[in-house]
């Protein structure tokens, strides 16, 4: 399948289903977390299924909400019962800028974690913020939950304000329509208003 532009799988809030077996770059919203995954498949029988997929997201552990990275099997057996709001296949062109344009490892004044941590956490009575413990520095891997999508960048950098930065982007998320819209941005400026949170994935979890 030659993947020249970004294709929605699945969006149950305008109630489209793409039928059909589909490799590549996905991105689904499961909840209040991300899967990206290769591969999604979505049967006439009402199934969805992803094989290990990496979910991102925060989960509750002692009374206390930690980020988390992990390979992971899902089958949904009912639509009316399936937890994602989308999956979309991301084009090779976006892709392929988006892996063009990757700052080097390299850097000396690039931070690599070795697991993966939670950078910024705002829920109503859950909060993490460590923005201004890292101001001025780069760090690799981010995935952010924004108020209307999702970014996945190369890396994000806190500003003097300490809004975060992020570079190398693809984004993904609802319009002012409910219509699902991707971009690839060089750099994109978020309010941390805006950001329910950023997640730092360890490069532990990023090996094949």
């Amino acid at each position: 399948m030659n993947n020249l532009t970004d294709f929605v799988l699945y969006d149950s809030l305008n109630n489209k289903i793409s039928n059909g077996e589909f490799t590549g770059s996905i991105i689904s919203k499961y909840e209040d977390k991300i899967i990206f995954s290769d591969n999604i498949t979505i049967s006439n029988s009402d199934e969805i299924s992803i094989y290990q997929g990496l979910v991102v997201g925060f989960e509750e552990q002692d009374e206390e909400l930690t980020a988390f990275s992990r390979k992971s099997d899902f089958l949904w057996k009912n639509l009316e019962e399936v937890p994602l709001d989308y999956s979309v296949l991301i084009s090779e062109n976006t892709v392929d800028q988006f892996n063009r344009e990757q700052f080097t490892d390299d850097f000396p004044f690039t931070i690599n974690l070795l697991h993966t941590a939670g950078l910024y956490l705002n829920y109503a009575e859950f909060k993490v913020n460590h923005l201004d413990f890292f101001k001025d520095e780069i760090l690799k891997n981010p995935v952010s939950l924004i108020n209307n999508g999702i970014i996945m960048a190369d890396r994000v950098v806190i500003n003097e304000l300490g809004d975060p930065v992020f570079y190398d982007c693809i984004i993904v998320g609802r319009d002012d329509k409910n219509l699902i819209k991707v971009s690839y941005e060089t750099f994109v400026n978020v309010d941390d208003t805006n950001v329910l949170y950023i997640i730092i994935l360890g490069i532990e979890e990023l090996k094949v």
